[in-house]
């Protein structure tokens, strides 16, 4: 399943650099490519090094206490992946797998930290992205714990405009996947998404969910 809508502005750690900073990472770094479906990094494995994605889409995933896989974001081109466990060493918080053909730079956390010692601006830079993704956290504390239509409409809305997809285009996740971000039974997604068709707010195809009223999602949000 495919989830579409309209592009909403995504400040990315790329786009944070100067074109200086840019030439100093990809001297640090190496770059690398992986096929879709890919494991990148495996939730908590002790690795360091640091993920830059130059083209391409990563789904990021964890386990939740109860053993189920939840889907925490989708990472596109210009998106850091990996700063945590960089900074901090410890093992790995969350699994990463390429989601299409993607390439990204490679930077060891020897070279990241560095890089973050010498160059103040790029550690700013990773500051804003870490802080701005605790707070995306804290809001879907928030959200996730409404009705189930109002789950999945915020679920609809941070997936497709929130976690830096939209102006890449489309993301694929199967009905499973979107099912336990919304923490729902695939059943009861099913229904809230005739429900949203047959009020116009989204149209569906064959594995596919189209936004078209991003506004009444936002109003069964709120």
């Amino acid at each position: 399943m495919t989830i579409t809508g309209q592009a909403g502005r995504v400040e990315r750690f790329w786009a944070l650099l100067t074109p200086a900073e840019h030439a100093v990472l990809a001297t640090t770094g190496t770059e690398r490519d992986y096929p879709a479906g890919a494991v990148i990094c495996h939730e908590g494995e002790v690795t360091g090094h640091v993920l830059v994605i130059l083209h391409g889409l990563c789904r990021v995933s964890a386990h939740s206490s109860n053993g189920h896989e939840r889907l925490l974001a989708v990472r596109g081109a210009g998106d850091i992946v990996g700063e945590r466990s960089a900074v901090d060493g410890l093992p790995r918080s969350a699994t990463v797998s390429a989601l299409v053909p993607l390439r990204a730079l490679v930077v060891s956390a020897s070279g990241f930290a560095g890089l973050c010692q010498r160059h103040p601006r790029i550690a700013w830079a990773v500051l804003k992205v870490v802080i701005t993704r605790q707070r995306d956290t804290d809001r879907q504390r928030v959200q996730y714990t409404g009705s189930a239509t109002q789950r999945v409409a915020a679920v609809l809305i941070d997936v497709a405009l929130r976690r830096g997809i939209a102006d890449q285009g489309e993301v694929s996740l199967s009905q499973e996947e979107l099912a336990s971000t919304v923490g729902t039974s695939r059943e009861s997604l099913v229904r809230v998404l005739r429900t949203l068709r047959e009020e116009g707010i989204i149209s569906t195809g064959r594995r596919k969910i189209d936004i078209l009223r991003l506004d009444r999602l936002h109003e069964l949000v709120h």
